[in-house]
C-alpha cells in the first residue's frame, strides 16, 4: 500500500508492530435495537478503551455522540455504511431474507474523523438482483475510499436462501476473494469451524482477514477460536456480543490482545508509545 492516506489510517486501526488488530463491533444497536450488553454507552466505550482494542466499529449516531470521549483515547474508529434487516427475528419485523441500504457516505466519514469504513457485502441471496445490487455498492464505496484515502472494510458473508452453512469453507472462500477483488483494504467475515479450513481462506485471499465472532459463545470457547484463526493467519478479530456481553468486556480483550499480539508485539507496543510522548 502506497497511498499515504490509506497507510497512516490503516496504523490507527491495526497494531503497527504485528500488523493485527483486536477490534470491537459496537454497532448492533443500528440494526437490532437496544439488546443487552450494549448500554451505557459510555460505559461500554470506556471499557473497550481500558482493555486495549486497538479500533472500534460504530455506527454515526454512536460516533457522533461519544466523539468528546473518544478525542481523548488512542484508539481507531471504523464507521459502518450501511444498514441491513438480515438480522432481526421475526418478533421484531423481521423478513425471510433482508436487504441492506447506505446510510452514509465515505466523505462524511471523513468529516466525522473516522480511520475507516465498513460495509456489508451479502450472497447467497435468492434474488440475482439483489445480490448484483449488494456488488455495486460496495464497489461504489471502494471507488470513494480510493479517492479520498480511506481504509475500507468489506464485511462479506453467506446469508439468504440459498445458504445452508454460512460457515462453509467454500463459500467464505468465495465471497472473501470477491470482496478482495472489489478493492478491500481488510475482510470481516465468519470464523470457520477448523484451523485447516482457516489456513485455506486466508491463503486464497487478497488481503488480511479479520474474523467476526457471531452468537455469544463461553469467553473460553471464543478465545480457543481467536487463538487457532491467528495461527492460521487471519489478522485479528472484529468481536461484538463476545465482548460486550462478557461480564468483564476489558478482561475478555486483555486476552483477546495476548492472543493475538503477544506479549512481545505488546512489549513493543509500549515501548513505541512511551517514546512518541517524550
Amino acid at each position: 500500500m502506497t497511498d499515504s492516506g490509506k497507510l497512516l489510517r490503516l496504523n490507527r486501526i491495526l497494531n503497527p508492530q504485528t500488523q493485527k488488530g483486536v477490534m470491537v463491533a459496537y454497532d448492533h444497536g443500528l440494526m437490532l435495537g437496544p439488546i443487552p450488553g450494549l448500554g451505557p454507552t459510555r460505559e461500554r466505550l470506556r471499557q473497550f478503551v481500558d482493555g486495549g482494542a486497538d479500533a472500534i466499529l460504530m455506527p454515526p449516531g454512536t460516533l457522533r455522540a461519544s466523539a468528546d470521549f473518544l478525542a481523548g483515547t488512542r484508539v481507531g474508529v471504523i464507521v459502518r455504511l450501511d444498514w441491513t434487516n438480515m438480522w432481526r427475528a421475526s418478533e421484531l419485523l423481521g423478513f425471510q431474507e433482508g436487504r441492506t441500504c447506505p446510510i452514509a457516505a465515505v466523505e462524511e466519514a471523513i468529516r466525522w474523523g473516522a480511520d475507516a469504513v465498513l460495509t456489508y457485502l451479502f450472497v447467497g441471496l435468492n434474488d440475482a438482483a439483489a445480490e448484483a445490487e449488494e456488488v455495486r455498492r460496495n464497489a461504489e464505496v471502494n471507488r470513494a475510499c480510493e479517492r479520498f484515502g480511506m481504509v475500507h472494510i468489506i464485511e462479506s458473508m453467506a446469508r439468504g436462501a440459498r445458504v445452508g452453512s454460512p460457515n462453509r469453507k467454500e463459500f467464505v472462500a468465495l465471497h472473501t476473494r470477491l470482496a478482495g477483488e472489489l478493492g478491500a483494504d481488510l475482510i470481516k467475515t465468519d470464523f470457520l469451524e477448523t484451523e485447516e479450513e482457516t489456513a485455506a481462506v486466508v491463503s486464497a485471499s487478497l488481503v488480511p482477514i479479520l474474523l467476526a465472532g457471531g452468537l455469544k459463545m463461553d469467553d473460553t470457547r471464543a478465545l480457543e477460536v481467536i487463538e487457532r484463526s491467528v495461527r492460521a493467519g487471519a489478522a485479528g478479530i472484529i468481536f461484538g456480543r463476545n465482548v460486550f456481553q462478557a461480564q468483564d468486556p476489558a478482561a475478555f480483550l486483555r486476552a483477546a490482545r495476548q492472543a493475538v499480539h503477544g506479549s512481545e508485539a505488546e512489549d513493543l507496543r509500549v515501548g513505541t508509545i512511551a517514546a512518541a510522548r517524550r
